[in-house]
């Protein structure tokens, strides 16, 4: 019995490690801003890449991602590189509703003046400071409080280091103003910052799903940070998830400027990864998965690409023009191979009719079965094995004891514990039973 306590105890002990282990695997996020093909077959995607706490991270190396074009084989890209200073382009949505006035206000002017401070001269930034009477439409900018994109920082700085506190929180009218205006820009390196420390206020002031859709849409992720303990947390998380962005939660104003800066930081280190595409036909829309997996936690984005069939077809074109000879060379070949029949045919089209045979089936290898190493990685891998110890665990700890009873090998009598022979017979031999 002591035994038996012992293996549960260690079976415990080890299952608290799989949980242990299993919760300190660090998420990661990232997301592609732009692809350049205009060097097709090279591929390049830029992108941004950040742990759960929003550090970015800048150890990343090639052999950590995974391409795979139109459900083909998956395949390492051949070069990764970090930019540190991209050209960036910000919106500041700026939370001034009545519940800022004082300190948080005061700290949040500061917060967000150090944030310009990481910008460089060939970025841009817009600002919307909001509270309510907000209207939505880009085109008309309320003085002092919502100016669109310029290089001009100076502009921004002042106009955040004037804003007064006071109203109420048109929360989504804001957000659609910041991605309208965004998307007057071209694509590439865009995001959207919002801080805010309330519910949207009035509540029928604007649509919550405007914004969300067009960030999607736009391809534009809304990077968030949650002020105090009266922010609508659901809706804030769901906006950071679905746009592709990152949701912090700063319970004191006094952390704002270290927020704000790690999320600067992590918007001005991006990336660019280089493959070599490997189709060689294409349609009009590609698309292309892109697997990134570091320390065991794996993410996926889906990027669909146009124009790539038109780049095939040029160099297929292109090789065709260079090459005129070797085309020839083949054409001869292959007719110099035909039987005499299949030559009649060829010679004079009209002397026989041609049947077509089916079109045999093509069989695609299956891909390869993943290692014990690769399945380690995928946490439903970790959930299964505590699983199995955990049933493992709840049949030995129900497990009972037997105890072997002995009888007398010539006339069946019973022993007693402590009888070395038979009192019935005077036999020593005994059988044990449970």
């Amino acid at each position: 019995m002591k035994k038996q306590k012992i293996i549960v105890k260690l079976l415990l002990a080890l299952l608290a490690l799989l949980f242990f282990v299993a919760a300190t695997n660090p998420t990661i996020n990232f997301i592609v801003d732009s692809v350049d093909i205009d060097n097709f077959p090279e591929v390049k995607l830029r992108l941004s890449a950040w742990e759960s706490t929003g550090a970015a991270i800048k150890t990343l190396k090639a052999s950590d991602f995974q391409i795979q074009e139109d459900q083909g084989e998956p395949f390492t890209p051949s070069k990764l590189e970090i930019d540190d200073d991209s050209p960036l382009a910000v919106a500041l949505v700026l939370d001034v509703s009545g519940s800022m006035v004082g300190q948080a206000l005061e700290d949040a002017q500061v917060a967000a003046a150090r944030f310009l401070d990481r910008l460089g001269s060939q970025d841009q930034a817009a600002l919307v400071a909001f509270s309510d009477g907000v209207d939505p439409d880009p085109k008309l900018l309320k003085a002092e409080k919502e100016y669109g994109f310029t290089q001009e920082l100076k502009v921004i700085y002042d106009a955040v280091e004037g804003l007064e506190a006071g109203g109420g929180t048109e929360l989504y009218n804001a957000l659609q103003k910041a991605i309208a205006l965004t998307a007057q820009l071209p694509e590439g390196h865009r995001a959207i910052l919002l801080l805010s420390d309330g519910v949207n206020d009035p509540a029928n002031a604007g649509d919550p799903e405007i914004p969300i859709q067009m960030a999607k849409e736009l391809n534009v992720p809304v990077f968030i940070i949650g002020l105090g303990y009266h922010t609508d947390e659901e809706y804030l998380t769901r906006l950071a998830s679905e746009t592709g962005g990152l949701v912090r939660f700063a319970p004191r104003s006094s952390e704002l400027a270290q927020t704000f800066k790690e999320i600067a930081d992590m918007l001005k280190t991006q990336y660019v990864l280089t493959y070599e595409s490997q189709l060689t036909q294409a349609g009009a829309q590609v698309t292309t998965n892109v697997n990134l997996v570091r320390d065991g936690a794996t993410q996926q984005k889906t990027v669909l690409l146009t124009g790539i069939d038109q780049k095939i077809s040029a160099l297929q074109q292109q090789s065709a023009t260079d090459n005129p000879t070797e085309v020839s060379q083949e054409t001869t070949k292959v007719q110099g191979s035909l039987t005499p029949e299949v030559k009649q045919i060829s010679e004079n089209p009209t002397s026989a009719v041609v049947t077509a045979e089916p079109e045999q089936s093509i069989t695609l290898d299956e891909e390869p079965t993943p290692g014990i190493s690769d399945l380690l990685k995928v946490p439903w891998v970790w959930l299964g094995l505590i699983a199995l110890i955990a049933v493992f665990i709840f049949f030995v700890s129900r497990q009972k004891k037997t105890k072997t009873v002995y009888t007398c090998a010539r006339c069946g009598y019973k022993f007693s514990d402590d009888a070395s022979t038979c009192p019935e017979c005077g036999e020593s031999r005994k059988i044990g039973s449970h």
